[in-house]
């Protein structure tokens, strides 16, 4: 593994006012989380919700200049390393959009044009074993972030973890105000990867408190194999984030995707006492599968009432839809 090592070590880093740019190795750091917790197992790595925190995450424990933590950034500009460790692959007919200075324009402009990257032959190999996987963590510590490399080995407090403490028990517009001003301060790309990261944790906080369960159908499916589990329920914002800037737990409702639509639309509303109602004139053209039985019924909702959705919230949401 000579060669690979002599890669990892030796990559472009640009030259800011701050020092050299962390963001490659800190990515990389991350990819080794992916494949050390199973949520990457594939040389295709693709833009996913658990890759974006665990970067977040490691960028918060090693990180202590003033570098923005934009994760766009290392995962297009990994693919022009001449070691070829990490190659784009572009959706069939996109065109990956970049800047004048040869950047990526946007996280969304990412999102939108890259399937995924594809890791070297040699780097997936050694990722994918345990021993060589914690040489290259260790590696890359040693080199790019060794003032930092023990806060991986003892307790800390994750970047995600916090944020989803806030979103549990922060007072809704304590909550929505700190956020306001942080997304005030950040460019449009900045933007785009914080909401979508705050969406992300927004929505394992509201689907574990319920159980992965719709709160008006209850339903809830598994599949035992980890790797491939899947969620038939969204966690959907009582009062639009875009209008609200609230993330907290009162302002969240675990549904399906049918009833998510249903609440957003209006056509579906929740009472001061938790009971469901359906737009008056909702015609449902199939009564044993549509939404009109479950009028009247009782929402599913978390044990603590702590975290029952707002009543004020529910009844702004009764108002926006009022004719």
């Amino acid at each position: 593994m000579p060669d690979l090592i002599k890669q990892l070590t030796s990559l472009r880093q640009g030259i800011t006012p701050y020092g050299p740019a962390p963001h490659k190795p800190a990515l990389l750091l991350a990819v080794i989380d992916g494949f050390r917790k199973g949520f990457l197992s594939s040389p295709e790595i693709d833009i996913n919700m658990e890759l974006m925190t665990a970067f977040r995450n490691i960028w918060d424990m090693l990180v202590d200049t003033k570098h923005v933590p934009n994760f766009s950034l290392p995962f297009f500009h990994l693919g022009s390393e001449p070691s070829g460790i990490w190659k784009l692959i572009p959706f069939t007919g996109k065109t990956i959009p970049v800047t004048k200075s040869n950047s990526i324009k946007s996280f969304r402009a990412l999102r939108e044009t890259v399937a995924f990257a594809a890791l070297s032959d040699e780097l997936f190999q050694a990722l994918s074993d345990s021993s060589q996987r914690n040489e290259l963590e260790h590696t890359i510590l040693q080199r790019y972030f060794q003032d930092k490399a023990s806060n991986l080995a003892r307790p800390y407090r994750l970047w995600s973890d916090c944020l989803k403490e806030e979103i549990l028990y922060d007072p809704a517009e304590n909550y929505a105000r700190k956020v306001a001003g942080r997304l005030e301060q950040m460019t449009l790309p900045e933007r785009e990867e914080e909401i979508t990261l705050r969406s992300y944790i927004f929505k394992t906080a509201v689907l574990d408190l319920y159980d992965h369960r719709c709160s008006v159908s209850g339903l809830k499916i598994e599949l035992p194999d980890p790797v491939r589990s899947i969620s038939m329920v969204d966690a959907c914002h009582i009062i639009p984030f875009a209008e609200s800037f609230d993330d907290t737990i009162t302002n969240g409702l675990a549904l399906t995707p049918t009833f998510h639509r249903a609440f957003d639309r209006g056509l579906l509303f929740i009472s001061d006492d938790y009971r469901i109602m359906i737009h008056r004139q909702l015609k449902d053209y199939s009564p044993d599968g549509g939404i009109r039985k479950f009028e009247g019924q009782q929402l599913l909702l978390p044990r603590n009432e702590q975290f029952h959705p707002s009543k004020e919230r529910l009844r702004k949401h009764v108002m926006r839809f009022e004719r």
